[in-house]
């Protein structure tokens, strides 16, 4: 659940930065996920947020970047999805539990967009 709270952040500010009075298609959407963030989320996620909107149907571009945890105890390392349980990240050496928070680990790039007026060739529609 967490992760679809993400990706709707995510898809509000795209649909934000589109200029709704002139008409658009949205080409691809470029986000930075962590390696915390579950890639299989996020794209089920994107598909069904996305469908009904100008986003519908574009190219969804995923740079990861890794995501780092200090434990307490001296323990560093780089945490995937499946390292999780629940949101909760838990130290193999000492057992502390840390709460990842989803929202941290996605972000917006950009929006690619093409203008429709931009795609009607010249004196097409004009008489």
């Amino acid at each position: 659940m967490h992760e679809l709270a993400a990706v709707r952040d995510v898809i509000d500010a795209a649909m934000a930065g589109i200029a709704g009075d002139e008409p658009c298609r949205v080409d691809a959407v470029s986000i930075r996920r962590s390696s915390s963030f579950s890639e299989a989320a996020l794209l089920r996620g994107f598909e069904l947020l996305a469908a009904g909107t100008v986003l519908e149907g574009a190219h969804l571009e995923i740079e990861v970047v890794s995501r780092f945890v200090e434990c307490a105890c001296g323990r560093s390392c780089v945490i995937a999805a499946d390292d999780l349980t629940e949101r909760r990240w838990v130290c193999p050496v000492c057992g502390h539990a840390e709460e990842i928070d989803a929202r941290d680990d996605l972000a917006l790039l950009r929006v690619t967009v093409t203008r429709l007026d931009a795609l009607v060739p010249a004196g097409v529609g004009s008489r």
